[in-house]
């Protein structure tokens, strides 16, 4: 018995510690989420220690990007209809603080770097071209060109400020012309788990990434977003993309292959 009980505790703190070692099982549907009903953009979803609540929060943005006003819901994996509430309850709080930080909850030099700021020019039109280049001239590219086609292609252009977030040199996702939001595509795993898991900001697969640099794509999602680990790294949730305004929450177990 002995011998079955640290078997078990050796297989915990390997897999624990190796990404290529896990797989999903089997995704279930928990609810839908229709942001037509709820409104704003979703930005936050997190599960009580127990696993029996998900959290969910949507925010409405002005044209830099930042949150105007947020709303708050709760829904159980019987009730299935979100309810609205008047502020994140104190347990979703916590939970975004350790999934969402800059550093593993098992291991502090495990963590995720800012890449940022840069900047990049973008051209919606060509520079102009009109004048003597286009013609076969030499001595004044530009000769021909009016000052309009100047002042045109100028305003056609912007400005891309980029912050990307890294994690061992893996690139976890872009934020441009927008405010960093540590956890909507990424969750860490609890500790004494050393991994973490994301996907595309837009919706994607479902991919690990540990501290040996080990990855794995999850199979069974295709399109998620904001994935969350359970406080007890048995589970992991996200929502399924469906269509531009529809999500189903979804959960699946994780374990060792």
């Amino acid at each position: 018995m002995l011998f079955i009980i640290l078997a078990a505790l050796v297989l915990q703190a390997s897999t624990s510690s190796d990404a290529s070692r896990l797989a999903l099982g089997i995704a279930q549907p928990v609810a839908e989420i229709d942001l037509g009903k709820l409104k704003g953009d979703l930005v936050r979803l997190a599960w009580s220690a127990d696993g029996s609540e998900f959290y969910i929060q949507t925010a409405e943005r002005d044209g830099r990007g930042a949150v105007k006003s947020a709303k708050h819901y709760v829904l159980t994996a019987t009730s299935k209809n979100p309810k609205s509430v008047d502020q994140e309850p104190a347990w979703a709080s916590k939970y975004w603080t350790w999934k969402s930080g800059q550093a593993s909850p098992a291991a502090t030099s495990f963590k995720i770097l800012v890449d940022g700021p840069r900047e990049e020019i973008v051209r919606a039109t060509s520079a102009p071209t009109g004048g003597a280049l286009a013609k076969g001239g030499t001595s004044n590219p530009l000769e021909g060109t009016t000052l309009s086609d100047v002042a045109s292609a100028v305003d056609q252009s912007q400005k891309k400020i980029i912050y990307t977030l890294r994690l061992n040199g893996e690139a976890l996702g872009d934020w441009v012309n927008e405010p960093v939001t540590p956890g909507t595509n990424f969750s860490w795993a609890p500790a004494p788990m050393t991994m973490l898991v994301y996907a595309k900001r837009e919706g994607g697969p479902l991919m690990l990434l540990d501290a040996a640099r080990h990855k794995q794509l999850l199979a069974g999602a295709k399109s998620a977003v904001l994935p969350a680990w359970s406080s007890d790294g048995t589970r992991i949730a996200w929502l399924e993309r469906k269509d531009k305004k529809k999500f189903d929450l979804m959960i699946a177990e994780i374990s060792a292959k």
